[in-house]
């Protein structure tokens, strides 16, 4: 069972800004583990249901090309995924919106389909004025924003900047980037913007006692780089300064907020985010991990339920 509640409360060679999903090392192995599992199960080719007659195509936002793909109609919903993955994670969840919803998935710069820059400079805020520069471009005045992981920021942050665009705000496991937040991922981003594979960084920066990856599921990995640029991503992190929120500005905001976690993604973490907004509905899904909850039956139930109800 689901459990909910509506409310309650330029690089340099020293310090790399990250994200703190938690402070033990416990939370960053699963981290790495989710982002190991994501790039074998692209690798093994596992089938994923699209939706038909979906527009597949790009827009320009500021010279920055914007990968999206839209299908259904109703109220617009737009999706943001996670870092190093693309809209492809949100396939499932597209099919079950579209039903009833104007669902667009985005490729955020430095991944999938999008544009690249290698500048962090290019990462930050503008990863959020995509997003409004992509509804400007639908003539979208206001649209549902659901983000996962780097995405649930990115969502955070428009929450913070542009609430006016906004019908409801979904962030699934994050509870926002901060500027209190430890570098406990400085080690993979330099590693990314030296150039180093993806695959190699996340085996290298995995955290003592990680299984290493059998030569197949090295191989497998080894193929899906040649989807990603190493030195975008690390711009990306590098840039997330620019995606730190205050909490404090959220404190009269009227927009209707759920925040999803899984089980395993250490729900408490989200006590502050909370207590910043208590109107917010929580999701706890039971037994998932941060790299798993998209996938589990219950994410898309309660998303599509808040979604019904804020319509």
């Amino acid at each position: 069972m689901v459990r909910s509640t509506g409310s309650s409360p330029s690089l340099t060679s020293g310090s790399v800004p990250g994200v703190r999903p938690g402070n033990d090392v416990s939370l960053y192995d699963a981290r790495v583990r989710s982002r190991l599992t994501a790039v074998l199960v692209v690798a093994l080719g596992l089938p994923r249901p699209v939706q038909a007659q979906s527009v597949d195509t790009t827009f320009d936002s500021n010279g920055v090309p914007i990968h999206y793909v839209a299908s259904g109609s109703g109220e617009p919903v737009v999706l943001i995924h996670g870092f190093s993955a693309d809209l492809s994670m949100w396939d499932s969840v597209r099919v079950r919106l579209a039903s009833d919803h104007r669902v667009i998935a985005m490729d955020c710069r430095g991944h999938g389909r999008s544009g690249k820059p290698h500048e962090p400079g290019a990462y930050g805020i503008e990863m959020v004025n995509d997003v409004t520069r992509l509804l400007d471009h639908l003539h979208i005045q206001k649209a549902h924003v659901v983000g996962y992981s780097m995405g649930g920021s990115i969502a955070l942050k428009l929450l913070e900047t542009h609430p006016e665009r906004l019908l409801s705000v979904t962030s699934g496991a994050s509870q926002g980037f901060r500027a209190s937040d430890d570098q406990w991922d400085s080690l993979l981003v330099k590693r990314l913007v030296a150039g180093e594979p993806l695959s190699q960084v996340m085996i290298e920066s995995a955290p003592p006692g990680m299984p290493a990856p059998s030569p197949q599921q090295r191989a497998m990995m080894s193929r899906m780089d040649s989807t990603q640029d190493s030195r975008a991503l690390g711009a990306q992190r590098v840039g997330n300064p620019g995606l730190y929120v205050d909490y404090a500005r959220f404190k009269h905001t009227n927009v209707p907020v759920l925040l999803l976690v899984g089980e395993r993604d250490q729900p408490e973490r989200f006590k502050e985010l909370r207590a910043a907004l208590p109107g917010a509905t929580f999701v706890v899904i039971p037994g998932a991990g941060h790299g798993s909850a998209t996938d589990r039956p219950e994410f898309a139930q309660a998303l599509a339920a808040f979604l019904a109800k804020h319509s």
